[in-house]
């Protein structure tokens, strides 16, 4: 409940004071740790590795093998990394991209592999902690 009510401030915000660009995305980053660190965040990286696994399967099928779905995955949490830079690089005043690529990205992370996973793992763990610390701080829970 945190994770949406952080995601929906996120976005109404990037709506109404998009000059002050920090803001929402800051929103949607501890949003995204609220979530990564939430039981809904475990079932959607649950779904998203089942479906990972059956695209892998079948990418397998194509070129041969040797692909996982923790590999997918971890395109996928490179790619949704890549999205919210260069959607601030672009232009910061506007963040539907990034705010957007905040919700799956550290979930894809969570059930990702190698190098992307431990990145994102550790940034996870250090501020999911203090992040779902400070909503409750904030607003009870």
């Amino acid at each position: 409940m945190t994770a949406a009510g952080l995601f929906w401030a996120a976005w109404i915000c990037n709506k109404k004071w998009g000059k002050h660009w920090w803001l929402p995305l800051s929103l949607a980053a501890l949003g995204s740790l609220a979530l990564a660190a939430s039981t809904v965040g475990d079932w959607m990286g649950s779904i998203m590795l089942m479906a990972a696994q059956m695209a892998a399967g079948a990418l397998g099928g194509i070129f041969g093998g040797g692909i996982s779905g923790v590999m997918v995955l971890g395109v996928f949490a490179l790619i949704g990394t890549i999205v919210i830079v260069a959607d601030v690089m672009v232009d910061h005043t506007c963040n539907k991209y990034a705010i957007a690529s905040f919700v799956l990205t550290p979930v894809a992370a969570m059930y990702a592999g190698g190098i992307i996973g431990s990145l994102h793992g550790g940034l996870r763990d250090a501020g999911s902690g203090a992040a779902t610390g400070l909503m409750n701080a904030l607003i009870g829970g």
